[in-house]
């Protein structure tokens, strides 16, 4: 097959092998409300992604600086590094390394990337994206020299909906996923009689999360018309996160991946098998 245009056609006289690996793509972009759902999920899931989009960048870190609007290649790995790269040169643009958390959110015709570096030294970066010209994002890809198994906030979401009382020993699960017009609930319930939203995090929760639950917890609340409790587990949490929670009146609850059991691999063949 060959892209052209914005659509695939397909070369009826070679014989394609299929793909190692499995992708998903749209000849037709959605739009960027639409695709601010798919982005969060894919970061959540630890997918590749490869974006080709127009955006602008601003950074806190290593130093402060602004990029204006442009076209640029941005790449969300499943280890959490984020990095962009203009349409020259081999040097990135800017770059977030793991363990990064990042949270995506739809406001005023724009699409923003806001991640975080959750240990020291601590960096920020938003990305403001106007334009998307092509989205990809792969869920089967290895790197066999360097495979490590993790977690991510699926397998989480799977563990504490067969353990609800890790949540709290009130906690009465309604739904998992449900969908707002901010994003997706993580876990949705009641903890006692207040109705309650869990935001997870698999790795150390950043002021993005955070920032996140407090949406959610604000938007539920307003949509029912009464008070709502948020709560954000996680492993571990930056202190600026934290500070937040505390003044928003969010809660916090450790969380230790260690429950979440790794799945057992099958070994692969070896020269002996063959004789």
């Amino acid at each position: 097959m060959s892209f052209k245009t914005g659509i695939w056609q397909q070369n009826l006289d070679a014989a394609i092998p299929p793909f190692p690996f499995v992708f998903q793509y749209s000849c037709v972009m959605p739009d960027l409300s639409s695709l601010c759902f798919r982005l969060q999920e894919d970061v959540n899931q630890r997918k590749m992604v490869v974006l080709v989009c127009r955006c602008s960048i601003e950074y806190w870190g290593r130093s402060r600086s602004v990029v204006g609007e442009g076209d640029r290649v941005v790449l969300v790995k499943p280890d959490s590094t984020i990095i962009v790269h203009s349409l020259s040169g081999f040097k990135p643009l800017n770059w977030m390394s793991p363990p990064t958390d990042t949270v995506v959110k739809y406001e005023n015709g724009v699409l923003h990337v806001h991640s975080q570096r959750t240990v020291k030294p601590y960096e920020e970066m938003k990305i403001q994206l106007y334009k998307v010209h092509d989205y990809r994002s792969y869920d089967s890809l290895e790197d066999i020299n360097r495979l490590e198994l993790t977690h991510n906030e699926r397998d989480m979401q799977n563990f504490l909906v067969m353990h609800p009382e890790l949540v709290d020993e009130g906690f009465t699960l309604k739904s998992t996923g449900y969908r707002s017009p901010l994003g997706f609930f993580d876990l949705y319930g009641k903890i006692g009689g207040s109705y309650a939203v869990i935001e997870l995090k698999s790795e150390r929760a950043g002021l993005p999360a955070a920032l996140q639950l407090k949406r959610y917890r604000d938007w539920l609340s307003s949509h029912l018309k009464e008070d709502v409790t948020g709560m954000l587990m996680a492993p571990s949490i930056t202190p600026n996160a934290l500070i937040l929670l505390r003044k928003e009146k969010l809660m916090y609850k450790r969380f230790s991946m260690k429950n979440v059991q790794h799945p057992k691999r099958s070994k692969g063949r070896t020269l002996e098998d063959w004789f």
